[in-house]
């Protein structure tokens, strides 16, 4: 499989859209472990949201989009508060909804959109990349620490009354800048 990672174009919209849907359809008639819902949590708007602030990345397999993540650069007064392991004020990548179609689960597609945010993040400057996952996503949780993010804690995020899902696992991972990588600001 060759997995190539890109920014997402306004013509990608309805292919992520539908991977959400095709895969909140198959987390339902499975096991639910990021707790995800159709037509609730993760949505066309939220897809749209992250197009508009440059964010939206997808993962493209043979033409065909096999999972997508949104990169955010600002934290949440949540995310502030949390005892990371570098300062709260350095400048982070935040990823958000990394969603993979089912007809690529265990095919590396999760770990091709995190190393693309670490290639990312080494060439912006970025210190760290930080990430959430619903306690109950044991996949995600795997992923994560196999690609070298540390587990710092369980946190309430304050979704509880929209999604029910209260407590999250928080990681980070530490970006030390490659010297052949030049530095540019955001």
């Amino acid at each position: 499989m060759n997995v190539r990672v890109r920014k997402a174009e306004y013509s990608d919209l309805d292919k992520v859209e539908q991977l959400y849907q095709e895969l909140n359809d198959h987390l339902a008639a499975h096991e639910n472990y990021p707790g995800w819902k159709r037509d609730v949590y993760p949505t066309r708007e939220d897809a749209e949201e992250g197009f508009r602030s440059g964010g939206l990345y997808v993962a493209e397999n043979q033409g065909k989009i096999a999972g997508t993540v949104i990169f955010l650069y600002e934290q949440d007064e949540v995310y502030r508060s949390i005892n990371w392991q570098i300062d709260p004020d350095a400048p982070v990548i935040i990823l958000h909804i990394l969603a993979v179609h089912p007809e690529y689960f265990g095919c590396g597609v999760g770990k091709a959109l995190l190393d693309h945010a670490e290639f990312l993040g080494r060439q912006q400057g970025i210190r760290a990349i930080r990430l959430d996952t619903y306690e109950k996503n044991l996949p995600a949780a795997r992923l994560y620490e196999k690609c070298g993010f540390q587990y710092i804690g369980l946190a309430d995020l304050g979704l509880e009354e929209t999604t029910g899902l209260k407590w999250f696992k928080i990681y980070e991972k530490v970006l030390i800048p490659h010297p052949t990588f030049p530095v540019s600001s955001l």
